[in-house]
């Protein structure tokens, strides 16, 4: 009947989802909320943050009753190789281009997981650099350029 808070994945995951889901809608209270037909700066993070405050809560309340999956230590390197990715991304997109910083960022997180093949790698590098470009430069006219000189 009793339950550990500090061993069940679900619990520790819906605190999470709760609490930033809460702080998100009583941030977004700062700014305007407009009405529904105009919306203002605060109704869009309002309202993903109460979807994230019920989502949160509804997985808490699984990890409560159910039990859930016991609660497995962080995977240093995988989690330092991703973050590091992003990192690495942001610091050439602009000094460089598209071009080098995809394919750095791409090889950089796949290198965290246990089935990195460079062929996945090269694969996965054009699809993604197709993809930005078609979204980011060609449909939204975004400024990234695809080589920085």
């Amino acid at each position: 009947m009793f339950f550990r808070l500090n061993d069940k994945a679900d619990v520790e995951a819906g605190l999470f989802f709760t609490l930033f889901g809460g702080l998100t809608a009583g941030l977004s209270l700062q700014y305007q909320m407009g009405t529904i037909a105009a919306m203002g700066p605060g109704m869009f993070p309002l309202i993903l943050g109460i979807m994230l405050t019920a989502i949160g809560l509804t997985i808490l309340a699984k990890g409560v009753m159910a039990g859930g999956e016991t609660i497995r230590s962080l995977p240093l390197k995988p989690a330092f190789l991703i973050t590091l990715s992003l990192l690495v991304f942001a610091a050439l997109v602009l000094a460089v281009g598209l071009v080098a910083a995809v394919p750095a960022q791409v090889f950089i997180a796949l290198w965290a997981s246990d089935h990195f093949t460079l062929k996945r790698a090269i694969a996965l590098s054009i699809g993604l650099l197709l993809f930005c470009y078609l979204v980011f430069i060609y449909f939204l006219g975004v400024a990234v350029p695809m080589i920085a000189i």
